[in-house]
């Protein structure tokens, strides 16, 4: 298995200067012939990258070995992307057969600009055997309302708020939970666990992989999160160009928590915010096959 090393947090930059680096960006692209600007504005930003790893843990039960785990997050309806798109999505995700399907919030970019009942229709076409999972992400809710629950939940999302489930596969069981967003909700992750096995497998869902840092206190084998979109710009040898809060520590792919056993695998998202497009940080869908390690 391949592990990416612990990444130091790049410099701090406000949205404001991010917008002006990302449009002198996007000006040096165009400027460079139109080549590099078409194909950070219309090709990489739809050209989907599926990432395969195995992951192998102590505590998985057996016969949970094998099964494929399949992360998608960060679409941003609404923001280049479409119903359309997302049924071309959806149709790749079911491609994998995954067992098991989670979401890790940004449904859409800001207002709700798809149909909702569209939107569950496609979502609910999502296949997994046992169960789709999903918690919020911060753009979720600045429109300030609910109805991104909603839509999740008419597609076949079972939502972890603060809490956690069982999931059981041929008379063993594992325990998948979900905390509130970092930015706009109040995750707590003692109370998500109260009541949870302490010896079981357990699989966290937060968007901002951040918060790794604070739920590696507790029991917890592997967090899968989003938010970052990888920087959505990336430089060679600066990296990403810009990350947001909750995102600095755990920027993009597999890493280890610091003086724990936590893994924590940070997706890069699907859609685009702000700036509508990607570079060198093409769209992503994880698919983890897990593994039973021996002890």
């Amino acid at each position: 298995m391949e592990r990416e090393e612990f990444m130091q947090s790049p410099p701090q930059i406000s949205r404001r200067a991010f917008l002006k680096k990302g449009a002198v960006l996007a000006g040096s692209l165009l400027a460079s012939g139109g080549l590099a600007g078409s194909y950070a504005s219309y090709i990489e930003p739809k050209w989907y990258e599926f990432t395969r790893i195995n992951l192998s843990f102590e505590r998985l039960p057996n016969n949970f070995h094998g099964l494929k785990l399949l992360q998608f997050s960060d679409l941003h309806l609404g923001h280049h992307l479409n119903l359309q798109d997302l049924e071309h999505i959806v149709s790749l995700i079911n491609h994998e057969k995954a067992d098991i399907v989670t979401f890790t919030g940004d449904l859409f970019d800001s207002q709700i600009t798809e149909d909702p009942a569209s939107t569950s229709k496609l979502l609910a076409s999502l296949e997994a055997p046992l169960g789709k999972w999903a918690v919020l992400g911060n753009h979720d809710k600045l429109n300030k309302t609910n109805h991104t629950l909603s839509i999740l939940q008419e597609g076949g999302f079972q939502m972890l708020l603060n809490a956690f489930k069982k999931i059981s596969y041929k008379g063993q069981t594992i325990q998948i939970a979900g905390v509130e967003d970092k930015l706009t909700g109040n995750p707590d992750i003692t109370m998500t666990l109260q009541g949870a096995n302490t010896q079981m497998f357990t699989l966290l869902l937060s968007h901002c992989p951040d918060f790794a840092d604070e739920a590696a206190a507790l029991p917890i084998d592997l967090q899968l999160s989003g938010h970052s979109h990888g920087g959505q710009v990336r430089l060679p040898v600066v990296g990403a160009l810009f990350t947001p809060l909750q995102a600095k520590n755990y920027v993009m792919g597999l890493y280890e928590v610091p003086d724990s056993k936590m893994l924590v695998y940070t997706n890069r998202g699907i859609g685009t915010t702000f700036l509508p497009f990607r570079f060198l940080c093409r769209p992503e869908i994880t698919v983890i096959t897990l593994q039973k390690r021996k002890p």
